[in-house]
């Protein structure tokens, strides 16, 4: 370290370059000097990287990549994003692949099922759902999933927005029916009134009469 401090300082005095912009280029050298393994991990990652969800059997699943596997993987709701519940019970009752269903639902949204797949358990759609990943990676048309499962929220979350804005919208009273009705009520008192008063009047010419 010290000769490092020692060099430095002859390259100030060599070519009279102040010390302290001396210090700050060993120190932006050896911030790039740390940082370029893990830079350059990041540019050498696959470019189907980014490649992290997509809409299958109706609902959302999302996964990461460790080294050239897929893991983390599981489903989620399209509308709210939440973890979705799995319920694959009767498949270890049944033996026929037809009758073998698992359920995906959404306790966030009301318990609904958004989706199903016939033919196994959870353990069977996720290598579905890891095949289908694959497929897309092969293939080359992991951008076009990518994107179109993009599009896809976004929709959702508009149509979500505008529900929740229209339930959020209460009928307000116009003023003037309030006024109405106070009128009406008046004038119903008013009727009452003048009744009881024409038959008090009755009864005072009864008795005069009498």
């Amino acid at each position: 370290m010290e000769k490092i401090v020692d060099l430095l300082s002859r390259i100030s005095t060599l070519y009279e370059i102040p010390l302290w912009v001396v210090h700050s280029g060993a120190v932006a050298i050896c911030c790039i000097l740390i940082a370029s393994p893990f830079v350059v991990r990041y540019l050498m990652r696959p470019k189907y990287y980014h490649f992290r969800e997509m809409i299958l059997f109706k609902v959302l699943w999302r996964w990461k990549y460790k080294k050239d596997e897929v893991i983390g993987l599981w489903c989620y709701c399209p509308k709210c994003q939440a973890m979705l519940m799995v319920d694959d019970e009767n498949c270890r009752s049944e033996e026929n692949l037809q009758n073998k269903i698992t359920f995906f639902m959404c306790n966030a949204c009301g318990g609904h099922e958004l989706g199903r797949v016939v033919g196994g358990d959870r353990r069977y759609v996720l290598s579905l759902v890891k095949r289908d990943i694959w497929r897309h990676i092969r293939d080359g048309s992991y951008n076009e999933v990518s994107s179109a499962t993009k599009g896809a929220l976004e929709l959702y979350t508009s149509l979500e927005t505008k529900e929740q804005t229209s339930d959020a919208l209460v009928e307000v009273p116009s003023p003037t029916e309030g006024v109405e009705t106070l009128n009406n009520e008046n004038a119903e008192k008013t009727s009452e009134n003048e009744a009881m008063l024409l038959e008090d009047g009755h009864e005072d010419v009864k008795k005069d009469g009498i």
